[in-house]
């Protein structure tokens, strides 16, 4: 990509307002087991980003390539390109995995759930 096309951020605390500014979100950690929980996840299709992932952390748990976001395999910058290229053409499936993602995260991550699932470890 050209370096005039993107901008490199290093660290942002204010997260929130960060994923606001985004119009697609890539995380593509490049195995399986780097990416010890994936947080980022959870929070690129909460704040409704268009995102490409590849499967690393907790994403094999409940991403699902053109359902809720994009999935690549790993150290494949070509298949991330396309990805992105195909996010970008295709306003209709934008929409798809926008929507799908955020009803995701609040099915399976809610605060409810959470509490909920402590109890039964707790229970049993």
């Amino acid at each position: 990509m050209p370096s005039d096309s993107y901008i490199k951020i290093e660290f942002e605390k204010d997260l929130f307002s960060l994923y606001s500014i985004f119009d697609y979100f890539i995380h593509v950690p490049i195995d399986p087991s780097v990416e010890a929980f994936g947080q980022v996840y959870i929070e690129a299709l909460a704040a409704g980003i268009p995102s490409v992932f590849t499967l690393s952390g907790i994403a094999p748990d409940f991403i699902v390539d053109e359902k809720n976001a994009l999935v690549v395999p790993f150290k494949d910058s070509d298949a991330i390109y396309n990805s992105l290229e195909k996010l970008i053409g295709n306003d209709v499936l934008k929409e798809k995995i926008v929507r799908q993602g955020r009803a995701d995260v609040l099915n399976m991550f809610s605060f409810e759930k959470s509490i909920l699932k402590m109890c039964e470890i707790y229970e049993s």
